[in-house]
């Protein structure tokens, strides 16, 4: 989404706006109607008729009080999302309250909507061109608004939960050609589906990335918007850092040339890229190709492809593929005579679903009759395989993505972009080079030891990446411990215990024991001493390539506040850096502020049936990322993979089967229980087999049954037996220990 942190306080703003105008027809400043048809009509016949700024002071000279107010909120609107450097929040404050003090009526230059922390936080370089459009960008405003105003109530409401059927209504006016205010209005109405970009011109740019014609068509600007949203969400799912912003680097650098042209030449020159489709053969071919350092075109009961066109053509035609197989021809002729030395390419797979790497081709064609399957037609490529093929969504590429070969060269954009998500050492803009090499710990390996999809668990992954915070949250023996360390080290793309560090919270677990405190001496006085925390960061800020989690069980058992103490504003996943740093509780003014390193991330866990769980402090549950493991029995996915465990540990069927609908049965009597809930049901984890469990049959099904789940239902229902003992009797029903015999 959109939505990133630095534009929360104008988005809340506009919230404001809003529910007040829009909606509510009041005045923004002031105490009375103003946001209502005729006062529009008014400000929009001013602007309608000037052919010039001047004409425009003069007819809101002879305007009423309320248009010369009403002009004065729209400006507040339009001036909200531009960027302090753009226009600082003194001169946005004259601007806004010219024409409210001509009107006669007193102007509150100290309402919260005209602070300088508000009128400072815009978030989009408009440019001089938004400066300059005032005119008619107003005139386009005070048209829309003065048509939403007659609007019926229950059309207008309508409008404002439908983003896309509000952009195709805002569109509907002769006077919505080239407004840049339509984009900034739309993004602070409906900023999970619209971009902080007033620039037509740079969304077209942009969408390049989702159509290879992009930019030469005139499509609707909400079919734009749209693939704009769809590229946004293809970044965000493969994406580390915490915000997509297509200002920022490296996400610039993919759509905008002037920016990434010097930095492209100079790692790659100019040398012509190819893009290689290795098809459906390409997971048995790719391992082969890399080891032999070659690249293949496959098609090896065709011979040597130096011959003419008409020849290779022939050849073809008399294989049975056509009268006329000219597209064929042309790529094998381009792999033997179109690619040279020193040329780049991109390898895929699956109609180029997956991107597998890339190379430099070192050495001429060379064909070899003699050879078998994919070693026939070859070229020497110095291979960068990915550390592992990444997944393209549908919408990264075109036709030519399904071909065997392609000339990739006036694609460069997508070339920049397949280089990104590669992951190799190419110099980012920004100076920064790829991730550390790993031991190669990845979601795949995770998933095998999960019984949860593997796009779920690549969710609760992109939480942890994007927010640095996350909580994982469910019932007893859902196995959250489990699912932490395979997060962690899936970030830290390794299973290393360096990096990760793990507590557990009680009620006596203080600041003093997380952050800083006195702590008794040998010598019968008291010494500030690091808590672990604090040294947990130490540790973080002397490696900052490598990822740094930080684990803490039963998370909700301790009082947050006073345990995070100023960390709460510090652990926001924007206020990692010295720019936020603080002097903490215990500090000496002379100390070093601390800071909360940007490789650091919080991972809590949280037992939803623990009965002494108080509410979750609203300040920490904002700043968190909430992901809910369920017992593998209540779904599909999960009894299968379930099941499918059980039995490779030597659990016979019969025994999986009973185990999955028993305890289903059970979850479906707690889930319904008023008294209980979905968050007490018994999770899948107290029936894994641990090695001390020497066999797996009847009997250690009723072990489990009497020392684990007895217990817990104990307590969940200590005030009736009955219930108890039903529960247990439906668990034990026609099963027999083993006699030994």
């Amino acid at each position: 989404m959109s939505r990133f942190q630095d534009a929360e306080p104008i988005l809340a703003a506009a919230e404001r706006w809003k529910q007040r105008c829009l909606v509510g027809e009041k005045s923004l400043f002031a105490n009375r109607p103003l946001w209502t048809g005729p006062i529009f009509q008014e400000v929009r016949k001013v602007h309608a008729e000037a052919q010039s700024v001047d004409d425009v002071r003069s007819g809101l000279e002879r305007a009423s009080a309320d248009a010369k107010c009403l002009r004065s909120e729209m400006v507040w609107v339009y001036r909200l999302i531009q960027h302090r450097k753009n226009m600082g929040p003194a001169k946005k404050r004259e601007d806004i309250g010219y024409w409210w003090k001509r009107s006669g009526r007193a102007f509150e230059e100290d309402h919260a909507l005209l602070s300088d922390t508000l009128l400072g936080a815009g978030v989009v370089h408009a440019g001089q061109g938004y400066h300059m459009r005032v005119r008619t960008e107003i005139l386009f405003f005070a048209d829309r608004m003065a048509k939403w105003s007659s609007l019926e109530r229950n059309n207008r409401e309508s409008l404002l939960e439908s983003p896309w059927d509000f952009a195709s209504w805002l569109d509907d006016t002769e006077f919505a050609q080239g407004s840049m205010f339509r984009h900034a209005m739309l993004f602070l109405l409906f900023p999970e589906k619209f971009e902080p970009i007033v620039s037509g011109g740079h969304k077209k740019k942009i969408i390049r990335l989702g159509d290879t014609h992009a930019g030469d068509d005139d499509r609707p600007r909400v079919a734009i918007d749209k693939s704009i949203l769809d590229i946004r969400r293809a970044l965000e799912a493969v994406s580390d850092d915490r915000e997509v912003h297509f200002y920022h680097p490296p996400y610039r650098e993919f759509w905008d040339d002037e920016k990434a042209d010097s930095w492209f030449r100079d790692r790659f020159g100019n040398r012509d890229w190819w893009l290689m489709n290795m098809n459906v053969s390409g997971e048995r071919m790719w391992p082969g190709v890399v080891e032999d350092g070659i690249a293949s075109i496959g098609w090896d009961n065709v011979s040597d492809l130096r011959r003419s066109s008409d020849e290779i053509k022939q050849d073809l035609v008399g294989r049975g593929f056509g009268e006329n197989p000219s597209n064929r021809v042309r790529f094998l002729r381009d792999f033997a005579n179109g690619m040279e030395v020193g040329d780049l390419v991109i390898a895929t797979r699956k109609g180029g679903s997956y991107l597998l790497g890339w190379g430099r081709i070192t050495g001429e064609y060379r064909y070899d009759p003699g050879a078998s399957g994919f070693r026939v037609h070859t070229r020497a490529v110095e291979w960068h395989p990915c550390k592992q093929e990444m997944p393209l969504q549908p919408y990264w590429g075109g036709d030519w993505a399904k071909k065997r070969l392609t000339g990739f060269s006036r694609y460069r954009h997508w070339a920049r972009l397949y280089l990104w998500l590669i992951g190799h050492p190419v110099p980012l803009p920004n100076g920064e080079g790829a991730h550390p090499e790993s031991d190669g710990y990845t979601s795949t390996e995770a998933c095998k030891d999960l019984f949860i999809p593997c796009r779920d668990f690549e969710r609760f992954l992109h939480l942890m990446r994007t927010r640095r915070n996350l909580i994982l949250q469910g019932p007893p023996g859902t196995g959250k411990t489990f699912m932490a360390h395979r997060i962690a080290w899936c970030l830290i793309e390794r299973k290393d215990s360096a990096p990760i560090e793990m507590v557990q919270f009680h009620q006596s677990y203080a600041y003093e024991d997380f952050v800083q405190g006195y702590r008794p001496t040998e010598s019968g006085g008291f010494k500030l001493r690091d808590g672990v925390f604090h040294r947990f960061c130490e540790r973080a800020r002397r490696d900052p390539e490598i990822p740094h989690v930080f684990i803490i069980d039963e998370i909700n058992r301790g009082n947050l506040s006073r345990i995070f103490g100023e960390l709460l504003m510090l652990i926001e996943a924007d206020k990692r850096s010295e720019e936020y740093a603080v002097s903490l509780t215990y500090a000496d003014p002379s100390d070093e502020r601390f800071y909360i390193p940007d490789n650091v991330y919080i991972l809590g866990m949280m037992n939803t049936a623990d009965r002494s769980l108080a509410l979750v402090d609203y300040a920490l549950r904002r700043r968190f990322a909430f992901a809910t493991l369920n017992p593998a029995y209540g779904t599909e996915h999960g009894k299968k993979a379930f099941r499918d465990f059980l039995e490779g540990q030597g659990v016979t069927g019969e025994l999986v089967t009973r185990i999955i609908e028993r305890m289903a049965e059970l979850n479906e009597e707690i889930a319904n229980d008023p008294e209980l809930g979905r968050g007490f049901r018994v999770g899948h984890s107290y029936f894994v087999p641990t090695d001390k469990d020497a066999t797996r049959d009847e009997t250690w099904y009723q072990a489990v049954v009497d020392t684990q789940i007895e217990p817990l239902l104990a307590e969940y229902w200590f005030d009736s037996q009955e219930k108890i003992d039903s529960a247990l009797d439906r668990l034990k029903e026609n099963s027999k220990p083993n006699d030994g015999g």
